[in-house]
């Protein structure tokens, strides 16, 4: 990532381009603030689910800040389109039912054999909520819920570099 197109070395992303998206964006949202936020929240708990699989104190610490980051915008999308949190019980209940925690760990579990496969994970999930995000600002009629997506799609943006400075170190 270092270096942009000039440092390309000839490395190509795999998978399918919605790999785990299902886990993320699904079911019926009253608004853009609830999908936001139920998006944020399955990641979170993806994160901390990941980190009770893992064996090094690195991966552990990692996976435990990604999930602060997903606290960070849950806490910031609440702020910001509800005013106080602690004022509106709706930012509470947003996930009842939550998501299937097991499910998820067996769809991913392959991306927990090193800190490479966890920063790789990170940055695929992370660029699919930009990508979603900054389509989804292009295509909204709502002012309200387009200034939602491009927040959201600037804090993804943050994730990415904090990301990719990562694996820099790695790589």
């Amino acid at each position: 990532m270092s270096g942009g197109i000039i440092a390309y070395n000839g490395g190509k992303a795999f998978g399918a381009e919605d790999f785990g998206l299902q886990y993320f964006v699904q079911g019926d949202f009253a608004n853009a603030f609830q999908m936001s936020y139920a998006m944020e929240e399955g990641l979170r708990q993806l994160y901390l689910a990941m980190e009770k699989l893992v064996d090094t104190k690195e991966a552990k610490v990692l996976l435990g800040r990604l999930a602060v980051f997903e606290e960070g915008h849950k806490a910031k999308l609440k702020t910001m389109f509800l005013g106080n949190p602690a004022d509106n019980e709706t930012a509470a209940t947003v996930l009842e039912g939550g998501f299937d925690q097991q499910q998820m760990l067996k769809y991913f579990e392959q991306q927990t054999g090193s800190l490479q496969d966890i920063l790789q994970l990170g940055m695929m999930l992370e660029t699919q909520a930009l990508d979603l995000y900054s389509r989804l600002s292009r295509q909204t009629d709502n002012k309200d819920s387009r200034e939602l997506f491009e927040y959201m799609a600037k804090e993804e943006t943050s994730h990415l570099r904090f990301l990719s400075r990562e694996f820099d170190k790695l790589v």
